[in-house]
This record gives C-alpha cells, structure tokens and sequence, in this order.
C-alpha cells in the first residue's frame, strides 16, 4: 500500500509540472541553429558562484524555443509569470543589456520564457557548466551534457581552455549579466 502511495505521488508530480528543486533559470540569449530551430539560453541564478579571482560560475541550458512554447500554454507558467510582471519583476537580461528589445511586450516574453524553463518537464538540448573570467573578458567550459537525438545523454566532463568572448555573442552577454549582477541586480 505504500509503495502504491508513493508511485501515485511521483506520478501527480511529474504531471502538474513540479518546478525544478532549487533552480531558478534566467534568460540571457537565444541562437538559430543549422536545421532552422531556435534554442534560448538560460543559467541558473541559485548556481552563480563568485570566486575571489573576479572569476564567476554557473550552469547554464538551452532549450528548443517550440519546446519552451509549449510548456508557456500551462495555466501555472502562465500565472506565475503574470503575478512577476504585476509586482513589477525586471529580467536581468534587460536590467544589464544597454539596448534590449523596445518594450512590455518583450519583458512580458522573457518573464514568461523564464516561468516555462524552470519547469522540470521541459527538456533541455544542452546544459553546461561555465566559468567566466570577468577582469578578462573570457570564459571556459567546465562541464558539457547535451541530448542526442535518442534521448540519451552526452557528456563531456574535459575542462576547455580559455577562449575570448565575442562581441554581441550570447556569451557576452551572459558575461554582461554575470559580472556586473553582484553590483546591478542584488
């Protein structure tokens, strides 16, 4: 009888959406993929490590903007973000970017894009773990899973070297965002 409790409960869960434990994932860029699919990209505010070399760490993720679409349809998403923008909620991607989108409608996007992305039912395409140096101006891998096209996952668990940022990438950008958050956003 209790293991039928206990299968019942996992079971209401996974099905009314349950948000991820600890996560608080936050927008900072989308990309266009090769096969025409946009991904939007995420980190996990809860994550952020501050170092005392000027060096930040945090988790990031992408996922697949149809899928993140759909998850937006959820009655609870859609609450949760509604209630964020009435109490007046700035992402921070628009609080450090110098020359965001125009607009509600684009903070009332990203809210909800953020609302949809810390539910655990969405799945992501990829999930890093990154380290970005902010006196320097440059980032590095510290551990990469993605999901291949099976289902199954692929890591990679080889510390990448040290590589510039570009301009006007999304990596940038989440530096813009990581760096300057512990003076801007707090």
């Amino acid at each position: 009888m209790k293991n039928i409790l206990f299968i019942a409960s996992l079971i209401t869960v996974f099905l009314t959406g349950a948000k991820a434990q600890g996560a608080d994932w936050k927008y900072y860029g989308s990309s266009d993929l090769s096969k025409g699919e946009t991904v939007i990209g995420y980190y996990d505010a809860a994550s952020i490590e501050r170092l005392s070399d000027s060096h930040v760490r945090a988790w990031t993720k992408t996922i697949s903007r149809s899928e993140v679409e759909r998850i937006m349809k959820v009655e609870e998403v859609s609450n949760k973000a509604q209630r964020k923008i009435e109490a007046g909620y700035v992402p921070p991607y628009i609080l450090s970017n110098p020359k965001p989108e125009p607009g509600f409608d684009a903070r009332m996007r990203i809210i909800v894009w953020e609302e949809a992305a810390n539910y655990d039912v969405i799945k992501s395409k990829t999930k890093a773990f990154y380290e970005l140096n902010c006196k320097r101006n440059k980032i590095r891998t510290l551990s990469m899973s993605s999901s291949e096209n099976d289902g199954g996952p692929k890591t990679r668990p080889k510390i990448d070297e040290w590589s510039s940022l570009s301009l006007k990438s999304n990596a940038q950008t989440l530096r813009n965002i990581l760096c300057r958050q512990r003076n801007v956003i707090k």
